[in-house]
């Protein structure tokens, strides 16, 4: 009971329920030419809502996690049958 109830359960807790919530509001994209700038997807999901944030593959640059500030946002991202971005056709899924 007193680990339940300890400051590094509640922690636990807590960061696990913000995960959910960040892939609730998150899109995983692929598509892009490499060499992007993350500033251009940023740019190109500001039509959807309010992006939290953009985090790119380093090593290979071949996908990136779109963090929107609410849900509905990602909901209307992932209804948007096509995605464009510097003339190639964006791959984009939940999360």
């Amino acid at each position: 009971r007193s680990h339940l109830s300890g400051k590094r359960h509640g922690r636990l807790r807590w960061l696990r329920a913000e995960r959910r919530a960040q892939e609730q509001r998150s899109l995983f994209v692929s598509g892009f030419p490499r060499g992007t700038d993350p500033a251009r997807l940023r740019q190109h999901f500001r039509a959807f809502g309010d992006v939290a944030t953009v985090v790119m593959d380093k090593e290979k640059g071949a996908f990136a996690i779109v963090e929107l500030r609410d849900p509905e946002g990602r909901r209307r991202a992932l209804e948007q049958p096509r995605h464009l971005l510097e003339g190639r056709r964006l791959r984009v899924r939940p999360r």
